[in-house]
């Protein structure tokens, strides 16, 4: 077996999500300064070099600003952060959401799938084969002896992935990928909570709306779906 090469994060990484973290968190808020380039090496002993390309990849994200003469603040990233903030967000805090970010969360991946629903009820030559492929092996894998809520959750995941890549809009599955890490995260809770035979039956169940090519009952699942992830916040 070739495990691969294991990857340490860099400093300029290591910074990037501690200074996220607590933007994130609420400890630095919008229009808050921080400390020039030159403090923040000194405070955290990482090179200037790494300081500065570290902030520059905040910037890129949305997570802060800078003014050439005023100096450096954290910028209110609804505003101006984009798809690497999502993604940065969901890394590094994604399993502690409140309530209301778990919504925000499940409302998008609503109106992801839902439009991926919509599409690919109307292909008549859609092969489905690959999602009952998936759905067949989350059902055998139930079967097994020890259930780990990790794999499972993985299967589950790739059964949505692939609704999407059903649709025939290749934008769709790059933007729920972004999803992926607090998505396993919710069913891996819901596997632990409501038992890995519960969850599969709403994947059967969804499985079964897709070949009727039925938009409107598949989303109902999916709502199904999220109401069960909410129950075990």
């Amino acid at each position: 077996m070739d495990i691969g090469v294991i990857k340490t994060p860099t400093v300029r990484n290591l910074l990037v999500e501690k200074i996220a973290d607590m933007i994130i968190r609420g400890e630095l808020m919008p229009g808050d300064k921080l400390p020039t380039e030159r403090e923040l090496a000194a405070q955290t002993k990482v090179s200037k070099s790494a300081v500065h390309l570290a902030m520059a990849d905040l910037e890129r994200m949305g997570f802060v600003e800078t003014n050439q003469r005023h100096g450096t603040y954290v910028a209110d990233f609804a505003r101006t952060g984009n798809i690497e903030t999502l993604n940065m967000i969901i890394r590094i805090g994604g399993e502690n959401f409140g309530s209301g970010r778990i919504r925000d969360m499940l409302e998008m991946r609503t109106a992801l799938e839902g439009k991926a629903f919509e599409l690919l009820a109307q292909r008549d030559d859609c092969d489905l084969s690959e999602l009952r492929e998936i759905t067949a092996r989350a059902e055998a894998y139930v079967q097994e002896e020890r259930v780990v809520p990790n794999q499972l959750a993985k299967i589950f995941f790739s059964f949505h992935h692939q609704v999407c890549v059903s649709s025939g809009n290749f934008i769709l599955p790059l933007l729920f990928n972004s999803f992926e890490y607090v998505t396993l995260a919710f069913w891996e809770r819901a596997i632990r909570s409501l038992g890995p035979e519960v969850c599969t039956e709403l994947l059967r169940g969804m499985l079964e709306t897709l070949e009727q090519r039925d938009a409107d009952a598949s989303k109902l699942y999916l709502q199904k779906e999220f109401e069960q992830f909410l129950k075990t916040k």
